[in-house]
């Protein structure tokens, strides 16, 4: 599968690359169409990450929220990637770097009430 992703994106940024010479605007869609369409192809590799998250949970005991908070970070980390890398391929670099950080931030958003668990915990041994 990755080998015909690699033939696509190569592909595509032949083309983008001939068409960008005379219409910059076309060559943005194209890339945005031949990115959507490699992201359909890894669909199927992405299934493999339910039964990860259910390993997971196997693995913490069945605790609901430690799960969740997994599949919320594994969902603001390939969305932000996504967004990142079409706002460069755009020629948007500043609003690449915004999406990046305010990834960032969600992520550190997410983990803020674990992280005082954690804290709350090693003050507590620590006593």
């Amino acid at each position: 599968m990755i080998l015909k992703i690699t033939a696509l994106c190569i592909a595509v940024a032949m083309i983008c690359a001939a068409l960008r010479v005379q219409r910059p605007e076309l060559a943005t869609a194209v890339s945005l169409a031949g990115g959507l369409a490699a992201l359909a192809m890894a669909w199927s590799q992405m299934t493999g990450a339910g039964s990860l998250l259910k390993g997971f949970r196997l693995l913490l005991g069945q605790d609901d929220d430690v799960a969740a908070v997994i599949l919320k970070g594994a969902g603001i980390a390939i969305v932000s990637e996504l967004g990142t890398q079409l706002c460069a391929d755009a020629g948007e670099r500043a609003l690449a770097g915004r999406i990046a950080l305010a990834a960032r931030l969600a992520t550190l958003g997410l983990c803020a009430p674990m992280l005082l668990q954690i804290t709350s915990l090693v003050t507590d041994a620590l006593t």
